[in-house]
């Protein structure tokens, strides 16, 4: 018998519905012909067990009896009570298998939760790797086809269970230190306290600016046949003082200038295909999702075959994917999808930019399957798919082509300038989709100016307008920025040598992890979601519990450096580039310093515990808050 492990139910089901052979449903399993049985985890059935299964001492939160440590074969995972059932399923389905197909979710942690399975119940005969992009019947049967033996992928097993120890680590001993020194529950993470370092950093950058006022100057030119309006706004060169600005108007207005016109053809290519981040920017922006919401409707779309894998990073495609791009793409057409496309059906293409094997990681981009949404799908589910197809739609359109023409003229050293776009293809290109906008979101004009590339010609200018600007602070965090933020910590690293070796490598956190962080975060009450006006973003804003915390704990608890230097060496491991036990012993030192710092630190009297967010839809009874 060949039992397959999935992740969870639907996809279990999506494997039944492409194998070959009559099917019976049972509680917890599919049998498929006569040798075939599906079978499905429910996420995580086990968990690592808590501190005081392995030493009764750690039953209780007490700093003496600090660090918790946990031998490299002592660890022990324990299942949880509503995985109990399904365990005994698949318990029983293991002792008459003669080979089992690990059916994860093709990343390190769809690895590590089916292993860790088969580990748990000793299985040591023939096991083989699926590794599911595409959940419909054609794109299972493809995966199908391409298995290989399990043991190829034991590193990214490794790479995940030391993720795990290492946040268990850090969790339980960091938090009971903490805790226990300032008299409130603290939670700190390995991710978690980084992420809401930065939060709290851009508040404060937000609370701490001083606006000042600058000054730009508007200058009429009148040529023998043009009236055009040049601009001197020069962060480099700007000028903060009226009396300047006022001087070099009056000295500039009447006088006669010499323009010089550049046309610079240029093209502009789609976007790529979106990642679990670009959608969840586009959502937020569109509908005011948060990262859960777009991860949940991503999640939702995949599980109904609508979409591929949605927790990836990766926008490129495998060149196998070229083939079918062209019909998936007359199937939305045809379906009444994107009308504004239909006059471009023969200039589809796929992109050799889009398709680039060289460039797929762990995980491709998101793009649609081919099955088109029914019915049953919701307001948000149609709304994200329709985010995605038209997405996709894009990488098949040619790129759009337009010519920047800019004039510009020197006064005194101070570059005045103005430029506009003539399109050339803007209806038979990407574009007709997304139409391009300017900064303040009207289209983008061309510039009536009839002198051509390369001529200059003499204008005479008057009048000159002085405008006041005014500094603004930076905009405080939304999800999506937050995310891209933790994608590109290496801005917030001093250290030379480590933020560039981090420029290209590492972030904080997973596209996958990226949503529960930021919600552990309001659980914690250490960030609450604010908004202004009647814009669709909400803001998050660090409470005073958060900051207090910041301020009080080790500095390199809060440190980004660290952690992205550990989700390198994550990363090296899952490649088998290093070793899982050097990563661990790395983990012990880091945290048996900050419990040093932590006792020798005093702590002054911690704010009052924010009141944790009410749900209106939802009445329940106060619980303990819960440490994990």
């Amino acid at each position: 018998m060949r039992v397959f492990l999935a992740e969870k139910p639907s996809l279990g089901r999506a494997i039944a519905a492409a194998l070959d052979g009559q099917r019976q449903e049972f509680d917890g399993f599919i049998r498929v012909g006569p040798h075939d049985v599906v079978t499905w985890n429910f996420g995580h059935l086990l968990e690592l067990a808590e501190p005081g299964y392995y030493d009764a001492r750690w039953k209780k939160w007490s700093l003496t009896d600090l660090p918790i440590k946990v031998g490299a074969d002592q660890w022990h995972l324990i299942p949880r009570d509503d995985a109990k059932k399904q365990l005994g399923v698949i318990r029983g389905l293991l002792s008459k298998a003669k080979l089992v197909v690990n059916a994860g979710d093709p990343d390190r942690e769809g690895q590590m939760l089916v292993d860790e399975v088969l580990d748990y119940f000793r299985w040591s005969g023939e096991t083989q790797r699926i590794l599911i992009f595409d959940p419909t019947p054609a794109g299972v049967r493809k995966a199908l086809a391409g298995m290989r033996p399990n043991r190829e992928y034991r590193n990214l097993f490794d790479a995940a269970k030391c993720r795990s120890r290492a946040d268990w680590l850090v969790g339980m001993n960091l938090t009971r230190a903490a805790s226990t020194r300032i008299g409130l529950t603290a939670s700190i993470g390995r991710v978690q306290t980084p992420t809401l370092a930065l939060i709290v950093r851009r508040d404060r950058e937000v609370g701490n600016h001083k606006a000042s006022f600058f000054y730009t100057l508007d200058a009429h030119v009148s040529t023998a046949s043009d009236s055009v309006v040049l601009t001197h706004s020069s962060d480099k060169a700007r000028i903060l003082d009226k009396a300047v600005a006022d001087g070099i108007a009056k000295r500039l207005n009447g006088g006669m200038v010499e323009l010089r016109v550049t046309e610079t053809p240029f093209k502009e290519h789609a976007p790529l295909p979106h990642t679990l981040t670009s959608f969840h920017k586009a959502g937020e922006a569109r509908y005011g999702w948060s990262a859960q919401k777009a991860l949940n409707v991503l999640q939702a779309l995949y599980e109904k075959a609508l979409t591929t894998y949605p927790r990836t990073g990766c926008p490129y495609l495998p060149k196998a994917h070229a083939g079918r791009a062209v019909p998936i793409a007359t199937a939305i057409l045809d379906a009444g999808h994107a009308p504004a496309v239909n006059p471009l059906r023969d200039r589809m293409a796929p992109s050799p930019r889009v398709y680039d094997d060289s460039k797929v990681e762990e995980h491709h981009g998101i793009i649609p399957t081919g099955k088109l949404p029914g019915a049953s799908l919701s307001a948000d589910e149609l709304a994200g798919w329709k985010m995605v197809a038209e997405r996709f739609l894009m990488t098949l359109l040619p790129a759009y082509e337009a010519i920047k023409k800019e004039a510009s003229f020197t006064f005194e050293e101070r570059e005045f300038k103005t430029a506009g776009e003539l399109p050339i293809n803007a209806s038979a290109s990407w574009r007709v989709l997304e139409p391009k906008l300017g900064v303040d979101k009207q289209p983008i004009r061309p510039l009536q100016l009839s002198l051509n590339h390369g001529e200059t010609g003499r204008g005479r200018v008057g009048p000159v307008e002085v405008k006041q600007g005014k500094t603004t602070p930076p905009k405080p965090y939304t999800e999506s920025s937050l995310v891209e933020d933790l994608k590109s910590i290496h801005k917030f690293i001093e250290d030379p040598r480590i933020k560039a070796a981090l420029k290209e490598t590492a972030g904080i956190g997973t596209e996958a992890t990226h949503a529960s962080i930021i919600e552990t975060l309001k659980l914690r009450r250490y960030v609450h979601e604010e908004r202004t006006g009647r814009s669709k973003k909400s803001y998050l804003r660090s409470t005073t519990f958060g900051q207090y915390v910041i301020d009080n704990m080790p500095k390199a608890l809060a440190d980004p450096g660290v952690t992205a230097v550990w989700e390198q060496e994550l990363d090296q491991i899952a490649k088998g580039l290093a070793q899982p036990a050097v990563f661990m012993e790395k983990i012990e030192r880091y945290v048996g310093k900050q419990l040093e710092r932590i006792s020798a630190s005093s702590f002054p009297e911690p704010p009052e515990l924010p009141k944790a967010p009410v749900k209106k839809s939802a009445k329940r009874k106060p619980q303990k808050r819960k440490v994990v």
